[in-house]
């Protein structure tokens, strides 16, 4: 009778033992993914502010030099994929020329109804993609100005739950998936060309050649690719030679060489632990302002990890990039 009791008591110890070990490796693990994660974060945001400084300085020195322009030739644009951090990580980042893109809100002319001269545009830069040009009069109608930004119901009316048009610019771009008919194939096909931040005129030294052929039917796909070829351009008359006037004078006040906004895509890893964090920001002078700041979930890491993907190369040989000292207090 001793002995089972005793050996009932055996069981139970190693029961209790065992069940406080597994729970202990559980808690562990849980707190290591916790500092994994905020390791990644904090990775990530730094990243951030090393792109703001890179801008500052980028521009400051093409400014000293009497080179008024932005272009990809310069410090701001080289990628940063699978950078050390001391021991803590990995750090991916890279900085993408806003006015490179096409604004979404541009659609719509001044007085509410679509620009015929943009809907040219945005329906060649929606063919090249995949995706429907016939979602453009129901982008124009979602961006058109109305009273309060009340628009018409439209189709919305019947969703669940029901929405109305947004009646006036879009603040982000994800707001396309609102739009009837929209699809995610569509979005994440468009996304790389589309922009709701700028003024609206393409900086042809950082544009893709996708954007820069929809700017005008005379710019084929072979032209476009010439025209990347031929960059930097310091003048307008520069990229006019390259296009020729007849081709220039339909799009000179699309055009530009400059830019103010910049969106930076950076990614921390710690451990298995990827964080992904987009910001977009204006940048005049010495000074930088945050328009956008988004950390993301499985979306947001999917599309910087494509953008990461097919980013340009340094040139062969060329060195690793320069990481930027932050300033003092420059962690924000």
């Amino acid at each position: 009778m001793v002995l089972i009791l005793v050996l009932f008591m055996i069981l139970l110890l190693t029961g209790v033992i065992t069940r406080f070990v597994l729970t202990s490796r559980a808690f562990l693990r849980q707190t290591e993914i916790y500092a994994h994660s905020l390791s990644a974060l904090y990775i990530a945001r730094a990243a951030i502010s090393i792109a703001k400084v890179a801008l500052v300085e980028s521009l400051q020195m093409a400014s000293q030099t009497g080179m008024n322009v932005v272009t990809t030739a310069q410090p701001w644009a080289t990628p940063i994929i699978n950078y050390p951090v001391a021991n803590a990580g990995f750090v991916s980042g890279l900085v993408t020329d806003e006015a490179g893109k096409f604004n979404i809100n541009m659609l719509t002319g001044v007085g509410g109804s679509i620009d015929p001269h943009r809907l040219i545009q945005f329906t060649r830069l929606f063919t090249s993609v995949g995706a429907d040009p016939a979602l453009l009069p129901a982008i124009s109608q979602w961006v058109t100005p109305a009273p309060n930004m009340a628009g018409p119901p439209g189709p919305y009316g019947g969703f669940v739950p029901p929405y109305r048009n947004r009646g006036g610019p879009m603040d982000v771009l994800s707001e396309l998936h609102q739009i009837a008919g929209m699809t995610e194939a569509a979005y994440q096909a468009l996304e790389p060309y589309l922009t709701v931040y700028t003024p609206g005129q393409i900086n042809v030294n950082t544009a893709s050649p996708i954007v820069l052929a929809a700017l005008d039917p005379g710019i084929t796909p072979a032209i476009a690719e010439q025209i990347v070829a031929r960059r930097p351009f310091l003048t307008l008359a520069q990229f006019q030679q390259a296009v020729g006037p007849s081709i220039f004078a339909n799009i000179s006040g699309d055009v530009t060489l400059t830019s103010q906004i910049f969106s930076v895509s950076a990614v921390g890893i710690a451990g298995e632990t990827k964080v992904a964090i987009r910001a977009v920001l204006s940048v005049n002078g010495m000074q930088t302002q945050t328009l956008a700041y988004r950390i993301g979930g499985n979306r947001l890491l999917y599309q910087i990890d494509t953008l990461l993907r097919n980013a340009p190369l340094p040139p062969a040989g060329g060195e690793a990039p320069t990481i930027p000292v932050l300033p003092a207090g420059g962690g924000s």
